[in-house]
């Protein structure tokens, strides 16, 4: 018996088959339009065949690979758009960059990682800096709600607990809130992302946080410093011909009205009571 999976996500473009008859697996895999590999495997039994079988078929598919028909054809690729060639590349540039994105948050160095990201981008070319620079500022304005505001108040702001009624001083400067949505977006994707529908995802993450120093300014200057690095006395290139190029793209130092009003007084807590008494209960033991 024969299964076929192939893995078209983004940049991907693999297959991965594997066979099993009675003791005997055989997995070939590769890039599509390729002979790939091959992987022959003999176990003590066709249980033990079998059951290892399922237990691949089952990773490989929760990691983004989809089973064909028998008689499907490998579909071609869709090429992506530019916006989603830079998204991708964003991202995955974010995500190299950090060598402790499987690590406890309290071992996070955000200054490190911004370094780590610097000499990263320092290898690519000015157009995929210029493009990483455009989804900064877009992604930046994405963040820029007021619940994402009232999350950076939540981390961020003193505040007072009066029989457990919680009242955060409702102050936010314009800059610092910059930084803060600089921060979320170092965490990842998935976190970021995950934050603008709903703020209370901060609390199902599966790794433990540290609530500290919560601003990433230097992912502001990030794209014009590694272009530097192989470019002397070319200062903020990427940033103007972003503004050049792209003069509809909302710069994050000029951002529209935001969505609602931000939550006054008490109003926080009423609105997010749960988040509301961990993170409190988290800040009061710091």
């Amino acid at each position: 018996m024969t299964r076929r999976f192939i893995n078209q996500d983004n940049t991907s473009n693999k297959f991965w088959n594997i066979t099993t008859e009675n003791t005997t697996q055989t997995i070939t895999f590769g890039k599509v339009g390729t002979k790939g590999r091959e992987l022959i495997k003999e176990f003590d039994s066709a249980t033990a065949c079998e059951a290892e079988t399922q237990k691949l078929i089952e990773q490989k598919t929760k990691s983004g690979y989809v089973e064909l028909n028998k008689d499907d054809d490998i579909p071609d690729k869709a090429e992506l758009s530019e916006d989603e060639a830079a998204e991708l590349f964003f991202w995955e540039s974010i995500k190299k960059s950090n060598k402790y994105r499987n690590a406890n948050w309290q071992e996070y160095d955000v200054d490190e990682h911004i370094e780590n990201l610097t000499e990263l981008l320092s290898k690519s070319g000015k157009q995929r800096l210029i493009l990483f620079e455009k989804c900064l500022q877009e992604k930046l304005h994405e963040l820029y709600t007021a619940e994402i505001a009232e999350l950076s108040i939540i981390l961020e702001n003193d505040f007072q607990n009066e029989n457990g009624v919680i009242t955060f001083d409702e102050s936010i400067s314009g800059d610092g809130f910059i930084y803060f949505r600089c921060w979320l977006l170092l965490k990842g994707k998935e976190f970021a992302e995950g934050l603008k529908t709903d703020i209370n995802t901060f609390l199902s993450t599966d790794i433990d946080f540290y609530i500290g120093d919560c601003w990433g300014e230097g992912l502001l200057y990030v794209a014009d410093e590694a272009y530097g690095i192989n470019h002397e006395n070319e200062d903020d290139i990427i940033r103007d011909t972003v503004s050049e190029l792209f003069p509809d793209v909302i710069h994050y130092d000029d951002p529209e009205e935001m969505n609602r009003d931000i939550e006054q007084g008490a109003g926080i807590q009423k609105r997010y009571p749960k988040l509301v008494e961990e993170i409190v209960s988290i800040r009061s033991k710091a």
